[in-house]
């Protein structure tokens, strides 16, 4: 099955088919979290996050095989039509193989469909990935 990335707008959003627990979702991305040292802590994301989702915001998770590999915050600034990418994550036994920039041109695609024309990294791995592969703007 192939990566595929998922807005959702709460923690307890039925993404994985057969949890074993409740509230496995949340677990296993504040775990994700907590194993990047580029990134906050699992909690402290996962509270901006839901703080944000009352706000309308979302958070893109990357799918695989039913479990949570990848993960990056889709905030609104309130200000602007762009949407600034943060908080990005990748399971450890799939970083340095490409899938930080296949997950964020995945984001970038689903965003683009829903009309956002500019995008803002919020951190250097992101900014490196939409300047690479030129997306920053929508292309006219």
């Amino acid at each position: 099955m192939p990566l595929e990335a998922i807005a959702i707008n709460r923690l307890d959003a039925p993404l994985i088919k057969k949890p074993a627990r409740d509230n496995e979702l949340a677990e296993r991305l504040a775990a994700l979290y907590d194993s990047d040292e580029t990134q906050p802590s699992g909690a402290e994301v996962l509270r901006l996050v839901e703080q944000g989702f009352s706000r309308g915001q979302y958070l893109y998770i990357g799918m695989f095989n039913d479990k949570p590999i990848a993960a990056v915050a889709c905030f609104d600034d309130g200000q602007t039509n762009a949407k600034r990418l943060q908080y990005l994550t990748v399971h450890p036994e799939n970083r340095k193989r490409a899938i930080d920039a296949k997950f964020i041109k995945l984001v970038y695609d689903a965003e683009v469909k829903k009309g956002v024309r500019e995008f803002v990294p919020a951190d250097d791995a992101i900014h490196r990935i939409m300047s690479e592969y030129e997306l920053l703007r929508v292309k006219n």
